[in-house]
C-alpha cells in the first residue's frame, strides 16, 4: 500500500491494551513506526484503515504476491514450521490455516497426515485453494461458527498485516479443542530495526520487512500469553529463498540467498551457543498451547 497518499489514515493503540503513550522508534519517507512503554510491541502508526486494509488483502495483494507466496521459494518457512509444530503435535487432526494462501502450506501439512482447512481474505487465493479441494473459510463464515473444532492453529506471516492481533488470537483460542496449538511465524522486527544502517550501505533496504506490527520476540510472547495461550517454543525461522516480490531480478534473487543463508547460520549458531535464549534471525516461530479454562 502506498502511505504517501493514502488519503485515509487512522492513529493506532496498541493491542495489548495497557495505556500509554507510545514513542517513535524510527521513520521513513511514508512510514512512522512507534513502540508501546508497556510491551514494547513496535508499530505503524498512523496507517489506513482498518477497512482500507482488509479491502487492499481482499482484492489487490493476490495480484502483486500471490504467486511469490505459493511458489519454491516459500517452501523451507513452510517446511521450518510444520517441523517446529510436529516437535509439539502430530496427526492426526483438524488443522487451520489463517491466510492460507492458494494452499502451499496446508498441502504440506495435508501431506503429514493433518486434515486442512484454511481462511483467505483474498478472493483469487481462496478460489485457487478451494480448487485443490480445500475447505477455505472467509473470515465472516469463520466467525459465524460455533468454534472449538481444530486441533492446531497456524498463521505463517499474517499477524504483522492483520489491524488487531490479539483480537485475532483470541478469537483462535475459540476455535481450538481444549490444549490446542498455535503455531505462528513473523518477521523479527528487533533484527530488522537493528539491521536498518547495514542493508541500506549494502542497498537491500527494501528487502526488509516491516508491516503494520513488528515483532520482537518477547513482545510476541505477550501477545499470546494475554491472549490465552502458554509459552511452549519460541526459535528461530528458516529463510524464504527470494524476496517476496512479483519481479525478481537474478542478482537480487542471489543477493538474498547469499545473505539470508549467511544469517541463518549466524543465528542458528547464537541461538545454539545461548542454549535456546538468542533468537535472532529475520524470522522466528513461536508454538504455544491453549490454557484451560477458555470457553
Amino acid at each position: 500500500m502506498n502511505l504517501a497518499i493514502h488519503p485515509d489514515m487512522e492513529t493506532v493503540v496498541c493491542p495489548c491494551g495497557r495505556g500509554g503513550s507510545p514513542s517513535e522508534v524510527f521513520h521513513t519517507s511514508t512510514r512512522r513506526y512507534v513502540a508501546c512503554p508497556q510491551c514494547g510491541l513496535v508499530f505503524l502508526s498512523p496507517r489506513p484503515s482498518s477497512a482500507s486494509v482488509e479491502e487492499y488483502y481482499r482484492e489487490s495483494y493476490d495480484g502483486s504476491y500471490g504467486a511469490a507466496e505459493s511458489s519454491a521459494d516459500r517452501r523451507p518457512v513452510f517446511a521450518s514450521v510444520l517441523a517446529h509444530l510436529s516437535d509439539w503435535r502430530r496427526p492426526p487432526g483438524w488443522l487451520l490455516d489463517i491466510g492460507c494462501g492458494d494452499g502451499a502450506f496446508m498441502m504440506l501439512c495435508r501431506e503429514a497426515g493433518w486434515t486442512c482447512a484454511g481462511v483467505e481474505v483474498s478472493q483469487g487465493a481462496a478460489e485457487r485453494a478451494r480448487a485443490k479441494g480445500y475447505t477455505v473459510f472467509s473470515p465472516a463464515e469463520l466467525g459465524r461458527s460455533t468454534g472449538g473444532q481444530f486441533d492446531v492453529v497456524t498463521l505463517v506471516n499474517v499477524l504483522e498485516t492483520v489491524t488487531d492481533p490479539a483480537a485475532l488470537v483470541m478469537a483462535m483460542a475459540q476455535q481450538m479443542k481444549p490444549q490446542g496449538i498455535i503455531a505462528i511465524r513473523v518477521s523479527n522486527g528487533l533484527f530488522h530495526q537493528r539491521m536498518r544502517a547495514p542493508v541500506r550501505w549494502c542497498g537491500a533496504q527494501y528487502d526488509q520487512a516491516f508491516h503494520l506490527f513488528s515483532y520482537s520476540p518477547s513482545a510476541l510472547r505477550t501477545l499470546v500469553e494475554t491472549s490465552g495461550f502458554e509459552l511452549l517454543s519460541l526459535r528461530n525461522s528458516a529463510p524464504s529463498l527470494g524476496p517476496v516480490t512479483s519481479a525478481n531480478s537474478w542478482r537480487r534473487r542471489l543477493k538474498w540467498r547469499l545473505v539470508g543463508s549467511g544469517l541463518s547460520l549466524v543465528a542458528a549458531l547464537a541461538y545454539q551457543l545461548s542454549a535456546g535464549r538468542l533468537v535472532w534471525a529475520p524470522s522466528f516461530e513461536l508454538i504455544a498451547r491453549r490454557k484451560d479454562g477458555i470457553s
